[in-house]
């Protein structure tokens, strides 16, 4: 067997899971690292075949073939370029930095070696979101004239504890930057919001905001509505859609889609079921893929930096509730064309 060697630093909750995935998805060798020791023992133990090194720069001399950058938000952008200045193929977190601003200097500064990095929106693996992709672009339920998307997602931080340590504001529209960018392969460039936040200390622990209601309008004139919050303990993720003829609802958590078409009786309904991880590991083979130059990154860096100009107008519009422009005025010439399924 031909050896592939992946790095993942960042052994955190969402770095071990990477590494679950890589291993499923074919690395034969796994570097990591991490700054805290306790970290770092805590992977070994879910993963005694780990080779950890002591640095993020002994991680990049590891020959490796691919490399996930997994660290807190903050540190993305620094290791994301050491790396792929480094010819490494690179999958780096979302969200892909703090700020779009952060993001577009370093993606200029890239250029070219940019063109091997992914972002890990993991929902674009996901096989209902897929299958929603699908139906859209087959215009299943005709041209789309609304969507309403519900997003309740406490669980993440009793899940990722360490990362919700540090009080940090408006946290909510990076971390479900999700949204944002699977709103905008479906639909298309999200163009204008405006939005509405609330803190609630209902749970043990409180972010601010908590609670974010918003209306997203995208390139063509399509408008929606958005609900997110880290309150509710049900661990929703559903989108409906409502189309000139006819409408669908997905579960993208649950996998399952239901398509309900004008003038025909009932609902055609879709199970894509599948065990917890299988899209990230989808993502990770993909990963592979890049570093093999079988295929080019589904989710770029391009599309990373448009999920945070939305988010950072998101959070420039809820203080005052007003319409917000979404900047696109930096639109880096790597961005995908929206609606590519790939099924």
């Amino acid at each position: 067997m031909t050896e592939v060697r992946v790095g993942v630093s960042g052994l955190g909750s969402i770095g071990r899971q990477h590494l679950t995935a890589l291993r499923a998805a074919g690395a034969t060798t796994l570097y990591g690292f991490d700054a805290a020791s306790a970290t770092c023992e805590a992977a070994l133990v879910a993963h005694p075949d780990l080779r950890l090194v002591d640095s993020f720069d002994a991680l990049l001399d590891s020959r490796l073939d691919a490399v996930v950058v997994a660290v807190p938000d903050h540190a993305h952008l620094a290791q994301l370029e050491a790396a792929a200045k480094a010819g490494i193929a690179v999958l780096v977190e979302k969200p892909l930095a703090p700020s779009a601003a952060e993001a577009a200097t370093v993606i200029d500064r890239l250029g070219p070696a940019g063109n091997h990095c992914l972002v890990g929106y993991v929902l674009r693996h996901n096989a209902a979101c897929l299958r929603v992709a699908g139906l859209l672009a087959d215009r299943a339920i005709g041209e789309p004239t609304s969507f309403q998307v519900l997003l309740g997602a406490y669980g993440t931080i009793t899940v990722a504890a360490n990362r919700f340590a540090t009080p940090a504001y408006g946290r909510l529209y990076g971390d479900y930057s999700h949204e944002w960018d699977y709103l905008s392969w479906w639909f298309g460039a999200i163009t204008a919001v405006t939005a509405v936040e609330r803190t609630v200390d209902v749970v043990p622990h409180v972010e601010t905001p908590n609670l974010v209601d918003a209306l997203l309008e995208t390139e063509s004139g399509l408008i929606g509505a958005l609900h997110i919050d880290y309150v509710d303990r049900r661990g929703l993720r559903q989108v409906s859609v409502i189309g000139t003829d006819g409408s669908l609802t997905a579960d993208l958590g649950g996998g399952t889609t239901e398509v309900r078409r004008t003038g025909v009786d009932g609902a055609q309904r879709f199970a894509d079921l599948a065990p917890a991880g299988v899209a990230l590991t989808r993502q990770a083979a993909h990963l592979l893929a890049v570093a093999r130059g079988d295929e080019e990154p589904r989710v770029t860096l391009a599309d990373g930096l448009a999920a945070l100009q939305v988010a950072d107008a998101l959070r420039t519009s809820a203080p005052t509730r007003s319409w917000v422009t979404v900047d696109r005025h930096h639109h880096p010439g790597n961005r995908h064309q929206h609606g590519d399924v790939d099924r």
